[in-house]
């Protein structure tokens, strides 16, 4: 296991994105989406997304330096062609516009199309609770037959769609909600992998729709599933992934997931509520502040040191890890120089 700086994994994947090709602010822009997912602890959504990306701008999958469509507008919402340009660049840029148009109508509404991968996707909605509003998203991935299986199914149907809110708390960390309606992510389970450890139990089925605990076995050959979030109540999840899928996906004009595409990506839902419109601030932070006291307050179960709310936990390990260093996996850190080195960019750290 290596440790290394927010500061170094920043510097280190935009130079490799630069020499692959991609312009150096939206590189930067990138790897701060990515660096953040490793501060906060979403290391599915990291640094080892480098060498994925390096291979889909050589393949012509993603298309730095793109520039955004504007392809419909209205006071209160847009629809934005995004030519396969980078997700987390685009991504900033349609949260931005929707908190635009939430500053003047109250609610601002944005969908994107055509976009490659937005990385972890609490990163948008927390934009929104950081200008005092309520962020809201949604995102699918169009083009594939995906990795979810439905509810008492045993094949691939659906993606592990995120849904992610952030607002303001009136704290040091926003109140802020980043789930799959999966139980994990692909990524985490390509986390495991590269950690050498078994999944618990309740995350994949086999390609014969077994339980297992092999990550492995979810990408075979033959290919397992994700199971969607909720366990025997797991309807629940695969419900939040159909939404997901037509919200991010149908509305959007992406795509949903089942029909195969030449391009495939992200279709997005973004969502500003500016809480001014609705009633004064200070009011709302107030009953933000009485609701965390009340729920922190609740006895704590055995073995368990203290209840937490929605976005605390990001905030801690944020902590933890910009005191002591980010841990990326050896297999990770090698994959990086591979990518490097193919680039004839040198690491030093």
């Amino acid at each position: 296991m290596k440790y290394l700086t927010a500061a170094q994994l920043q510097e280190i994947g935009t130079r490799i994105l630069d020499a692959a090709g991609s312009p150096h602010a939206e590189s930067e822009t990138v790897c701060e989406v990515l660096v953040r997912a490793n501060l906060f602890g979403h290391d599915s959504h990291g640094v080892m997304r480098i060498p994925q990306y390096v291979g889909q701008i050589r393949s012509g999958a993603i298309r730095p330096g793109t520039p955004i469509e504007i392809e419909r507008e209205t006071p209160a919402s847009a629809v934005i062609q995004a030519h396969q340009g980078w997700g987390m660049v685009i991504a900033r840029q349609a949260m931005k516009l929707a908190i635009e148009k939430a500053r003047q109508v109250a609610i601002g509404t944005v969908v994107v199309r055509g976009s490659q991968h937005v990385g972890r996707v609490g990163e948008y909605p927390t934009m929104a609770a950081e200008e005092r509003m309520i962020g809201m998203a949604v995102v699918n991935s169009y083009g594939t037959s995906g990795s979810v299986a439905p509810f008492g199914g045993a094949e691939r149907r659906l993606s592990p769609n995120p849904i992610a809110f952030a607002m303001p708390s009136g704290g040091p960390w926003p109140v802020m909600v980043d789930i799959t309606t999966s139980v994990f992510p692909e990524g985490k389970v390509r986390v495991t992998q590269y950690a050498g450890k078994q999944l618990p139990e309740g995350v994949i089925v086999d390609a014969e729709g077994n339980p297992t605990t092999d990550p492995a076995a979810f990408y075979g050959p033959p290919a397992g599933a994700l199971l969607p979030l909720g366990g025997i109540v797991g309807h629940k999840g695969f419900a939040l992934g159909i939404v997901a899928e037509l919200l991010a996906g149908a509305l959007s004009g992406a795509g949903c997931t089942g029909k195969e595409r030449d391009q495939t990506g992200n279709g997005v839902y973004f969502q500003a509520i500016n809480i001014e419109a609705l009633l004064p601030y200070d009011d709302f932070i107030e009953t933000v502040q009485e609701q965390i006291a009340w729920v922190k307050s609740a006895r704590p179960q055995p073995g368990v040191s203290e209840v937490l709310f929605p976005g605390e936990p990001e905030y801690r390990t944020a902590q933890q890890r910009g005191a002591h260093g980010i841990p990326v996996e050896d297999s990770i850190w090698q994959e990086i120089n591979e990518t490097a080195d193919s680039l004839g960019v040198t690491i030093e750290a």
